[in-house]
């Protein structure tokens, strides 16, 4: 932080900031002293301006964002709170105004982007996993050219989606602009998700979104734009809890940043304890000994707010009359509700359903009166519902998630729950009525705490440190505060123009084709922006295909997560099919044909990618052209000359084959092979497909690997008998499993069969449960349950079903074919192809000798191990580097 620190509740990141790790026990009020002997009063001392921008004034990140602007003014600051959407409540508050663009075809844009990807394809591409938003930065605002922002020595900005594009940013902070960002949650670090829902893409890149069926790329190319634009050295990230700046410590985009941790603050006058509290449960019909719990949050709906699992929990309690039992005779339990949708309820559960509560005074009140502020949060950050609470004295019931095990200290100022499940959240509701239920001294307590830790004094006196630690020299006298609220009422009428025009990152296809397709020919007509100049190091262009049944931590392309440093990877996807091809499919077709391109090869939308590829080659130099699914691209570049490319100089092209050799011949056109600068395979058994005439040096065998941070062994859900687990359909031998079942129950093994597959095989026995759409998370502890993968193949490479089986530590019955046994390396068991009454002879010795059964997962567990995807990574890291200097 350019000096010492000290009492920093900061933990050391990658440029020496302090984001929380580093000292055991950190305290929340943080005084940063620098270099340039700036205490708590310096940043006063120099009037500084700064200027607090958020989307909305509502919801939680915008009441966060004004209590941070009030915070700042506290401590003296000249502070603004600026924001596009609501009503501006008090003098210093500047209401933006946007206005279109002044060009046709970017205001087109501007629609396009607003209301047919944000609220169209977003919306009807989002899976089941989650409701939480899922957002796009654009459109947003041209802020840099605002006269607000541009007078103001500190830019703090909150929750900015549709507000600061990347580009804004990016030229803030080129220009050397102060700017300081709260994580309200993990939007600035992720490809488009406010709260991951236990995906951790964003440590690496955003791939495969397990939140959105995304054909058109928006999710990767969002998250390269933001990497582009705001990665280190970026803004200073302020995190409100310890966990969210871990959480940004360790992501791609914002690792490299400076991080602290302040809370968010509270205005402790307006939430305070009510005095005639008596009086006014009384009001609201609550008895003195009744239970009065709150639950509310700006959308009751959003499920990561858990509102369902508190509503479970109380359900259970009410039907096996614990909760009644623990209470004083003839005392209720009521819920009072407030947020968008109502709560359900039921007979013996009184309710109060306030609706959307905008005023401050009257949620004091509902929360003053409250017994127990429940927070159910699967995921969260550092609600305000607990600050408001607490600072009303009233205790908190939480789950240890997020930021939340921060705010609330179990017998101090509430009860943490032991996990994030009904279960829990019902014994940590008796634990508190048997301890706590009128506790005066716990109420003052929760008051206390808030008050020494993030009363607006104190995280003003914070802030101000903060700011003066970044600010620049002042380039103006600084005025006062009269003159600085004129000021403000005069930008509160300035227009700001809507600023549409991505960068690069998020321009790349086929994120491209969906605008132009969407927007039509206004759209067309915008040129797109420049190409970042090309960094030091490998430039690698890898190109691979979007199969719908891969899921966040499965597809061939996953390596490119874990590169090495010195690889700067710009990955691209296409969809299988000619979809994007449009009325012209037929031609790519026919030029697919002409070029010599198997069928397989002549898919439209694969031609369309490679024309992109050719047009980035073309910008800026690349070392590396790698097609990961080479059956599938690469027949086009390698033939073109190298006055196309960038500088004249033709990139490295590489082509990985994943289909055994019986089928890679019918694939590819074995003379097109010879133009690649390699060849790779996944195990040795392919090299048969490969002709004789290629320089065997240009021949790489580089495996298939797995992601063994995610697919572990964990606990298993009891069940009863053998259970089998069979996963996949592509050269599956289903015949082969079914007749092995029926041998199996014929020699009496109590034994069942569970088929995870996108296409049902047909002929399944009865008995057999077969799904499909499963989440990682989901399949993951398929693995886990079953006590063998049962997956004879008829051909195969590599194979994911029996990797991710491996990596959880669970035995294998397969066929010995293609590089199967090459994979598995001895740490499965392998049966001729076909021979059902062998894989039945395999499963039950297996049942009978459970010792060997887990041994065997031992040894396949530390087989996936030396297949996790960073080993797989360095090789290709490696191959990457030796093909780059080859065509230096």
């Amino acid at each position: 932080m350019g000096g010492a620190v000290t009492e920093a509740a900061c933990i050391a990141g990658p440029r020496g900031v302090c984001v929380g790790r580093c000292i055991p026990h950190i305290p929340i009020i943080v005084r940063c002293v620098t270099d340039r002997g700036v205490g708590e009063s310096g940043a006063a001392d120099l009037a500084r301006s700064v200027v607090h921008l958020c989307t909305g004034a509502a919801g939680g990140a915008g009441r966060a964002g004004r209590r941070a602007h009030l915070a700042a003014r506290e401590a003296g600051l000249l502070s603004a709170f600026a924001f596009a959407d609501g009503e501006a409540e008090a003098p210093d508050d500047v209401l933006l105004h946007p206005i279109a663009a002044e060009d046709p075809a970017e205001a087109a844009l501007a629609t396009v982007l607003r209301d047919r990807v944000q609220w169209g394809v977003l919306q009807t591409a989002r899976s089941d996993a989650t409701n939480t938003l899922f957002s796009i930065a654009h459109p947003g605002l041209a802020l840099d050219r605002q006269a607000l922002v541009a007078a103001a020595d500190i830019l703090h900005l909150h929750w900015t989606s549709w507000l600061v594009p990347p580009a804004v940013m990016q030229r803030w902070l080129a220009q050397g602009r102060a700017v300081v960002w709260t994580l309200h949650d993990l939007w600035p670090m992720t490809g488009g998700c406010h709260y991951p829902g236990g995906c951790d893409q964003y440590r690496t890149t955003c791939l495969q979104c397990p939140q959105l069926r995304d054909a058109w790329s928006l999710v990767p190319n969002a998250f390269a734009e933001k990497r582009a634009a705001w990665s280190g050295p970026g803004p200073l990230i302020v995190a409100p809890s310890r966990w969210m700046a871990a959480r940004a410590a360790e992501s791609a985009i914002l690792g490299g940043c400076r991080i602290t941790v302040i809370p968010n603050p509270i205005d402790i006058t307006a939430f305070a304890p009510r005095a005639d509290r008596a009086a006014l449960r009384a009001a609201f019909g609550i008895g003195p000994d009744d239970l009065l719990l709150v639950l509310g949050a700006y959308d009751n709906r959003e499920r990561r707010k858990g509102g369902a699992v508190l509503i479970d929990a109380l359900r259970r309690l009410h039907e096996d009359g614990r909760l009644a039992a623990a209470l004083p005779a003839g005392a209720r339990v009521a819920l009072a509700g407030f947020g968008k949708s109502s709560l359900p309820g039921w007979d013996g559960l009184s309710t109060l359903a306030f609706g959307e509560v905008s005023d401050d005074a009257v949620l004091a009140d509902i929360l003053g009166a409250a017994d127990l502020a429940c927070i159910p949060s699967l995921e969260d950050n550092y609600p305000n519902i607990a600050l408001e609470a607490l600072a009303c004295g009233t205790p908190c019931l939480v789950t240890p998630v997020g930021g939340l095990v921060e705010m609330v200290r179990e017998g101090t100022s509430g009860v943490v729950a032991a996990a994030a499940d009904a279960g829990a959240l019902a014994e940590a509701l008796l634990r508190f009525v048997a301890r706590h239920h009128g506790d005066a001294d716990l109420r003052a307590t929760a008051r206390a705490q808030v008050e020494a830790e993030n009363a607006l004094p104190v995280i003003g006196a914070q802030l101000a440190a903060l700011y003066e630690s970044i600010a620049p020299p002042p380039h103006v006298t600084a005025p006062d505060a009269t003159a600085h609220a004129r000021a403000l009422r005069a930008f509160g009428q300035a227009p700001v123009a809507v600023s549409a025009r991505p960068a690069a990152p998020f321009l790349r296809f086929p994120t491209n084709l969906l605008l132009r397709q969407e927007g039509g020919p206004a759209v067309a007509t915008i040129e797109a922006p420049p190409v970042d100049a090309p960094v030091p190091g490998t430039r690698l262009l890898a190109l691979h295909a979007r199969h719908i049944h891969h899921g966040a931590r499965s597809g061939p392309y996953q390596f490119l997560r874990h590169l090495p440093e010195d690889i700067t990877a710009d990955i691209r996807a296409t969809p299988l099919g000619a979809g994007l091809a449009g009325v012209r499919a037929a031609e790519y077709q026919a030029w697919g044909k002409l070029l010599g391109a198997v069928p397989f090869g002549q898919q439209g939308n694969a031609w369309l990618a490679e024309a992109e590829l050719l047009a980035a080659c073309a910008a800026v130099p690349a070392d590396v052209v790698h097609a990961v699914d080479g059956e599938l691209a690469l027949w086009l570049l390698p033939r073109l000359p190298a006055t196309l490319f960038a500088g004249g100089r033709r990139p490295a092209m590489a082509a990985t084959f994943h289909q055994p050799a019986a089928l890679l011949s019918g694939m590819v056109n074995r003379h097109l092979l010879g133009r690649l600068d390699a060849v790779i395979l996944l195990c040795e058994a392919q090299r048969t497909a490969i002709p004789a005439a290629i320089d065997p040096a240009r021949i790489h065998v580089l495996p298939h690997g797995i992601d063994a941070d995610f697919f572990t062994p964990g606990p298993r859900a009891a069940g009863p008998g053998f259970r089998l687990l069979a996963v996949g359909h592509w050269l599956r031998d289903y015949p082969a499993v079914f007749a092995a079942l029926t041998l199996l129950r014929q020699a009496g093994l109590d034994v069942s069969l569970r088929v995870i597959s996108p296409n049902p095989p047909a002929g399944a026995p009865p008995g057999t449960i077969i799904e499909a759409g499963l989440t990682d998370e989901a399949l993951r502890q398929a693995y886990r349950n079953a006590d063998a993968l049962l997956l004879p193949l008829e051909n195969a490479t590599a194979n994911n079903a029996i990797l991710e089986a491996m990596a959880c530590g669970r035995p294998v019955v397969s066929t010995d074919v293609g590089g199967v046994a090459e994979m598995t390396a001895g740490a499965a068991r392998l049966v001729p192809r076909g021979h059902a009454r062998a894989l039945a002879d395999v499963v039950l010795g297996l049942a009978a000798d459970p010792a060997a059964a887990e041994a065997l997962g031992r040894a396949a567990r530390v087989r996936a191990e030396a297949l996790d995807w960073r080993r797989i990574a360095t090789l290709h890291g490696a191959l990457y580097a030796a093909l780059a200097e080859g065509r230096a």
